[in-house]
């Protein structure tokens, strides 16, 4: 015990805030009853190679929880790369999303929700935040490309810059996944392993219940989101030409229907792989990141 304070007062300035930062989202996150979100590996990649239309209204962007810790996959950590030249090695873990509503002027009846964004990097099994990013999401007249710009102001690092390209498409793939959820035609599933590990304990033995107890550390309550494979009609033969395989990006965008086409829906059109039977090996890579009006695209 006499070695803690040692050890702990060798740490650096950077150390510590490290841990305090770790420290108080994770609170946070525990505090607000949190769950783990996670996409399967299809939604990953049809996410990876898809727009958004940033004309959108940033209210469609709205979490399922108060608190949310979105878990990337292997996909997803290759696709969005962090902004650190000097740890080319590091990763995005993933990032805690906390969803707050506040009143700005106090009146009744007023209500405001900004959306906190806490992204996780990881260097082997060494963790460390990121950044924190905080902006409204519920007013009609803010669109995800102003909300976008608004967040992502903060940086001191030109917009054309590779840190900022980076953050643009770790933060625009957050907001996929949101958009992705709030379809009606989303696939949502729970799953609570860790309850259920501990419904199982309370039947054994107090041997046989202390190591289970000990294995499902690791274990835990979350939602599961997207489709298991690839559907069928992102994959497309193609015709003629010599090019390689190829995504044909998809997008997520406002499509008109009802009487007279007034009233408007949210819709995804997914990305379509072009020339699948002549691939060989893994899937084809993301298109770079590229700034623009009319899209959002990745890294």
């Amino acid at each position: 015990m006499s070695s803690s304070p040692t050890v702990f007062g060798q740490l650096s300035a950077r150390d510590h805030q490290r841990l305090a930062f770790a420290a108080s989202m994770n609170l946070k996150y525990h505090l607000s009853q949190g769950t783990v979100i996670e996409a399967t590996a299809a939604l990953e990649t049809l996410l990876a190679n898809s727009d958004v239309d940033l004309s959108l209204p940033m209210s469609m962007v709205v979490p399922p929880y108060r608190a949310q810790y979105l878990r990337f996959g292997d996909t997803a950590t290759r696709y969005l790369k962090v902004p650190n030249p000097q740890s080319p090695d590091h990763v995005f873990e993933g990032a805690f999303c906390f969803l707050t509503r506040h009143a700005l002027s106090g009146e009744p009846g007023e209500k405001c929700w900004t959306l906190e964004l806490l992204f996780v990097t990881r260097r082997q099994d060494c963790y460390g935040g990121q950044v924190a990013l905080l902006g409204e999401t519920d007013r009609d007249d803010v669109t995800v490309g102003e909300w976008l710009n608004r967040v992502l102001a903060s940086f001191t690092q030109a917009p054309g810059s590779e840190f900022h390209r980076s953050m643009h498409a770790a933060v625009s793939y957050v907001v996929r996944v949101f958009l992705y959820m709030a379809l009606k035609q989303a696939r949502v599933l729970p799953h609570r392993d860790y309850d259920e590990a501990l419904r199982r304990a309370a039947g054994l033995g107090e041997r046989k219940r202390a190591k289970l107890l000990q294995r499902s550390a690791s274990l835990y309550n979350g939602i599961l989101v997207g489709p298991e494979s690839l559907p069928s009609s992102a994959n497309s033969g193609g015709t003629g030409g010599g090019m390689a395989p190829h995504w044909r990006r998809g997008h997520f965008r406002m499509q008109p229907f009802g009487i007279g086409n007034q009233q408007r829906k949210l819709i995804f059109v997914a990305p379509v792989l072009i020339h699948a039977d002549q691939l060989q090996g893994e899937l084809p890579a993301p298109k770079p990141y590229r700034a623009g009006a009319a899209a959002v695209t990745g890294a």
